[in-house]
């Protein structure tokens, strides 16, 4: 079976991080998103994946290169004018037209049992099957439209809180009918497939962890329900202590850090991390005080106290403060 990962989105919401690291780069539970989603992709059976590439793709595609051989082949797309969720596919037709094929949002924080979807869909016949979750913030997210096990539309009207996850499985019929240039999934794919009424889509409830990271806010806030939950956590993502609900990818000493994912970072005496996500590379001084933080890279000086911020700047540059978003 074949998957397309779409990874070519700018991260807007992400930045100044995402004017230096794409998006699908960004670590989750100290691992790069795009990698968990491709170990998740290679444990249900799917042999190659498609990657489609726009802002930072070189990046991207060195990562990916970089990787053991025993995962699935990988086909990259380069778009030199960004073609949105509809039009990569557009793109790609030629790669993914012989058979049903998977989707997934590369940004997105969501590992779904690919099996059951793949067998829903495969049952039902129907052009497309989503992946959703119960919408809790339905006036960010697009409310879905549902009757019975169906999607009826897109946007008001909703009479349960579903949300779309970034996952679905498709049926390459759906191919031929994507117009040319940016399009979207939903206002030129499927809302204009459900207006005809001549093909169906259906959907699937995910009841696992699901987090749009759009922001830093978003990842910190994910990342602090997983050390709560204690996992699952993706290969390499580090230890978990379940006491002080730590993930460290090394042992974490007599560092003083609660609720707290720790990459490779280099933190000095006194240091005291609470609910926070530090990302490796990063350096954080003697005696700095951190609490519900991201710290995505550069140097916090000795002594610095920061709370509810982005810190970042480039490796060996003094961090500055963003916003979570």
């Amino acid at each position: 079976m074949k998957a397309m990962l779409l990874s070519a989105g700018r991260g807007l919401r992400f930045r100044p991080v995402t004017e230096r690291l794409p998006k699908p780069l960004i670590p989750f539970l100290n691992v790069p998103l795009i990698d968990a989603h491709i170990a998740g992709l290679a444990a249900a059976g799917v042999t190659e994946i498609g990657v489609n590439l726009h802002h930072l793709g070189d990046q991207i595609e060195g990562h990916l290169r970089d990787r053991p051989a025993d995962l699935p082949k990988l086909r990259f797309f380069p778009e030199p004018m960004i073609l949105g969720t509809a039009g990569a596919l557009a793109h790609a037709a030629g790669f993914l037209s012989d058979a049903d094929f998977l989707v997934v949002n590369s940004d997105a924080a969501v590992f779904p049992d690919f099996a059951s979807l793949i067998a829903r869909h495969h049952d039902s016949g129907r052009a497309a099957t989503l992946l959703v979750v119960e919408n809790r913030d339905p006036d960010r997210y697009t409310p879905l439209q549902a009757e019975g096990d169906r999607i009826t539309g897109f946007g008001g009207g909703a009479r349960r809180t579903l949300m779309f996850t970034g996952v679905s499985i498709q049926s390459p019929r759906l191919l031929s009918r994507i117009p040319s240039g940016e399009r979207a999934l939903v206002a030129d794919l499927w809302s204009p497939l459900l207006d005809e009424g001549r093909e169906e889509i259906g959907w699937v409830l995910h009841e696992g962890p699901f987090a749009d990271v759009g922001r830093p806010r978003d990842l910190l806030r994910a990342s602090l329900e997983a050390l709560e939950r204690g996992g699952p956590f993706p290969s390499g993502a580090g230890v978990f202590y379940p006491e002080p609900r730590v993930l460290a990818l090394d042992p974490p000493g007599e560092l003083a850090a609660e609720s707290s994912v720790l990459g490779r970072a280099q933190i000095a005496a006194g240091a005291r991390i609470r609910r926070s996500v530090v990302w490796s590379g990063t350096a954080i001084g003697a005696g700095v005080q951190i609490s519900g933080c991201v710290v995505a890279g550069g140097i916090v000086r000795e002594g610095a106290r920061h709370e509810n911020v982005l810190l970042w700047a480039e490796e060996g540059s003094p961090a500055s403060v963003y916003s979570l978003g």
